[in-house]
């Protein structure tokens, strides 16, 4: 059965693969129209369907940014603005001595900036209709693990924001919402290990030496813990109802790794995290450095 349509607006950024995309395609079901942001005209046409219409988002480009806007200012059928779900992201790993500069600060431009870009612009619609921004942190947000400070860092950053702009405007009538996904099997994910991998190789002897077994070790942990991780359709339903439901907490984990994780992350002091953490990522004292 077709649901019923409804008078509202949804964006979703990063939605041309893994978490976003099955947001789109979860919302577009609930009968929400879904302003899906995609980079390029090939991942425009593999998510466009019945309530989701492709929209040019790099959100580091104030261009699209702007267009956004005006998509929305102009609706033909002067919808509301129900929610912002801000879930464009990129994920580079790599210990934080070697992690090169511009790598710490395209994933800041993206995973952090860029939100905030959008959010500045789209908050006025999100007024008139009393809607809700969702933002999309990580388990990384409350826990780092060892390789992944940058990363981290940016979704620490987005919490802290998340908190303040939620005391910001909720006078206003518009609700912040936090999700805190741990493993989750997507495309960034499962490239994510590649890629620290690949930077590994290009460390200097003597960053091999202090580093390359931590590097191997942990992404063989993340690698086989993905394997069992839940789908992108599940972690996408959850983020679609968190969306519209009617009274939001302020803050969701999503997968079995946060749920644990989070609480006790909190809780523990640093040393004995420390401990908990560093034990499923050790590194294994013959294993050669790549």
């Amino acid at each position: 059965m077709t649901p019923p349509r409804k008078n509202e607006l949804i964006v979703v950024s990063g939605a041309s693969t893994g978490i976003g995309a099955a947001t789109a395609h979860e919302l577009a079901s609930m009968g929400y129209h879904v302003l899906a942001g995609v980079r390029t005209e090939s991942e425009g046409d593999a998510i466009r369907a019945d309530g989701i219409e492709p929209i040019t988002l790099d959100i580091t480009v104030p261009g699209h940014i702007e267009a956004l806007t005006e998509r929305i200012a102009n609706d033909p059928e002067r919808r509301a603005l129900r929610a912002l779900i801000n879930n464009a992201g990129i994920e580079v790993n790599a210990p934080l001595e070697v992690l090169p500069l511009e790598l710490w600060r395209e994933q800041f431009e993206v995973n952090l900036f860029g939100h905030i870009a959008v959010i500045q612009k789209l908050l006025p619609f999100l007024r008139q209709s009393r809607g809700r921004i969702v933002n999309i942190s990580s388990v990384g947000g409350v826990a780092a693990l060892p390789i992944f400070s940058a990363y981290a860092g940016t979704k620490f950053a987005l919490e802290a924001a998340s908190d303040a702009l939620r005391r910001e405007v909720k006078a206003q009538g518009v609700q912040v919402v936090v999700v805190q996904p741990g493993g989750v099997k997507t495309e960034m994910a499962a490239h994510s290990g590649d890629i620290s991998l690949e930077l590994a190789d290009k460390m200097s002897s003597e960053h091999q030496r202090l580093y390359g077994d931590l590097v191997t070790s942990t992404v063989a942990s993340n690698t086989a813990f993905l394997k069992r991780a839940g789908p992108a359709a599940k972690a996408g339903a959850k983020i679609a109802k968190v969306a519209t439901t009617a009274r939001p907490r302020t803050r969701y984990t999503l997968g079995m790794d946060a749920a644990f994780i989070i609480p006790i992350a909190r809780i523990l002091p640093d040393r004995l995290m420390d401990r908990v953490l560093s034990a499923s990522h050790r590194p294994q004292r013959n294993m050669p450095a790549r």
